[in-house]
């Protein structure tokens, strides 16, 4: 069984369930999320940036220049996904499906809550075409609404480090819903079985296009929740709510 959030997650990015894999996972997202994908070689920040500036959007996308796997930059409910086509297809394959995984969860889920929160009269503020009201801002809601352009980088080596706690939650979960889209947790459990972590890590690159890396974590991941919960006399005494 699915978490809550990651069954919402899956149905607010409008794919279907994939019928054949590796999935071709680029196809799907432009024609039905509506978004652009770009694809550069040596993929920077400042590519990013540069790309942006061609057309008329100046917007800070990194404090230093550094390579990049991928990059997702929202507006308006709509995207533009950058990939680094020197990198291998599976790689790419997982990069796309991680900045899709942005896009749902930090862009159109965010603002979905926010129009159902305060109406179409916050639309608007969400395009930064109008301030904020007094009032929207003293909401509690209001801090989750993306606004205007979000930028959200899929980072690379030492100096792509995530500092803070926020920032890697955020990273865990769109990991966790790339791979529910390139690898729905149930065909992935049924292609586990009851084969050792590493040769089912294998089983799982082959069959959906994952990097050995990748698949290696998603094993791990799904093997951890077929494991018993540890024991608990709170939980056994029904004093544990968690």
């Amino acid at each position: 069984m699915t978490e809550h959030w990651l069954e919402e997650a899956v149905a607010a990015s409008r794919l279907p369930a994939p019928q054949v894999f590796p999935r071709n996972l680029a196809s799907e997202v432009e024609r039905r999320l509506g978004v652009t994908l770009v694809a550069r070689p040596q993929l920077t920040s400042d590519s990013v940036r540069d790309w942006l500036a061609q057309r008329h959007f100046r917007h800070r996308v990194a404090e230093t220049s550094r390579r990049l796997f991928g990059c997702m930059v929202a507006r308006r409910g709509r995207a533009v996904l950058f990939l680094d086509s020197t990198d291998s297809l599976d790689e790419q394959r997982f990069t796309l499906a991680h900045e899709v995984a942005h896009f749902v969860l930090d862009h159109l889920l965010p603002r979905r809550w926010a129009l159902s929160v305060f109406g179409e009269s916050i639309r608007p503020v969400l395009d930064k075409t109008r301030s904020p009201t007094p009032a929207e801002k003293l909401s509690s809601h209001f801090s989750q609404i993306p606004i205007g352009i979000q930028v959200k980088l899929m980072e690379r080596g030492p100096s792509g480090a995530i500092r803070s706690t926020q920032v890697l939650h955020s990273e865990r979960r769109a990991d966790r819903l790339a791979y529910e889209l390139l690898a729905p947790s149930t065909l992935a459990q049924e292609t586990l079985g009851d084969r050792p972590e590493e040769e089912g890590a294998l089983e799982l690159a082959g069959r959906f296009g994952l990097t050995h890396s990748a698949a290696r974590e998603y094993a791990q991941m799904l093997l951890l929740h077929r494991r018993p919960p540890r024991f608990s006399l709170a939980r056994m005494l029904g004093g544990d709510r968690r």
